[in-house]
């Protein structure tokens, strides 16, 4: 327990951990336009003595409303600052009259070349506070209790992405590395067909955590990008230590025929189709099969139906084809 503000109440703590929601909220432009994961912990001071013995909800903080503020606030909003989004959760939070102080830890992975850590920021905040600072105005004096902390988590080890590959995403890379994949989605794009193309790639972890891999060809097309989709993921997924099946989806019947279906022929006649034309998009071809395994199970999903990760992937695929112009 841990005597609050109040020096005549004591109150005791709930522990909110891991809460992870997806936003575009950042100071670099890349944050602005593909966003990142965001996982917030969260410390409340509350009173809830009476809950131990009455067994009832009105006694004590129902946390999932806490839960859904924080990835509410996450979602809807496109702060500059990190910071600015840890006070914004700490004054929503503080709205419920049971919670007397927060503690608010913010974690990101922000897309900077080479570095593959996380940057976190932590502030504590208490009722008092929030009704006498206004956030609006830069000059309000703010309680001195009131303090921020920057820190640079550790960095994890270098992903297996060839160094050939550009722009790479890595919103969870420290803790992606050492868990099994379970998912992977892939998909390319391409403005005028052919012309400036990107790719984009979603990849989903056991314990939870996500990986995304970008990038993009000032000349391409959006078969070709589709293509590299497939190839950047398959490349990844081969540096990992990892038998298990995996799922990969991808919006492009092209790629997925080509696969599962077309190349065994292709390869009996040479790389030639069954009218004895050459196999278009070959060379990428070519690299895809090798990394195609047994243990990936193709699937196909409709484009722009919906699916929150074949949209995420497109979204990284615009992005890189926006970079060109």
């Amino acid at each position: 327990m841990t005597t609050g503000n109040d020096c005549n109440r004591i109150y005791n703590k709930i522990y909110l951990k891991g809460v992870k929601a997806y936003g575009y909220i950042g100071y670099l432009p890349e944050e602005n336009v593909l966003g990142q994961w965001f996982e917030v912990d969260a410390a409340l001071w509350v009173d809830f003595e009476k809950s131990t013995y009455s067994d009832e909800i009105e006694h004590t903080v129902n946390y999932i409303s806490c839960i859904r503020k924080i990835e509410n606030l996450i979602q809807t909003n496109k702060f500059k600052l990190i910071e600015r989004l840890a006070g914004a959760i700490a004054d929503s939070l503080l709205e419920d009259p049971q919670i007397a102080e927060v503690e608010i830890k913010v974690i990101k992975h922000p897309p900077i070349a080479n570095f593959l850590g996380s940057v976190a920021v932590e502030i504590g905040r208490s009722r008092h506070q929030v009704t006498s600072v206004n956030p609006k105005s830069i000059d309000t004096k703010i309680d001195t209790k009131d303090v921020t902390k920057l820190e640079a988590l550790p960095e994890s080890p270098p992903s297996a992405i060839p160094e050939t590959q550009k722009a790479i995403i890595n919103p969870q890379s420290s803790i992606a590395a050492t868990s099994k994949i379970i998912s992977i989605h892939t998909d390319g794009a391409c403005s005028k067909n052919p012309g400036p193309g990107g790719w984009g790639v979603v990849i989903h972890f056991a314990d939870g955590s996500t990986k995304e891999l970008g990038g993009g060809i000032r000349e391409t097309t959006n078969n070709q990008m589709e293509l590299q989709g497939a190839i950047a993921a398959l490349e990844f997924l081969a540096g990992q230590p990892q038998s298990a099946p995996v799922d990969l989806y991808t919006d492009s019947k092209y790629v997925l025929d080509g696969i599962t279906k077309w190349i065994k022929g292709w390869k009996k006649n040479g790389w030639k189709t069954k009218d004895n034309k050459p196999v278009k998009n070959q060379e990428f071809w070519q690299q895809l099969d090798p990394l195609n395994t047994s243990n990936i199970r193709w699937h196909w999903v409709e484009g722009h139906s919906g699916d929150p990760d074949n949209e995420r992937c497109d979204a990284i695929a615009r992005s890189y084809t926006a970079k060109f112009f």
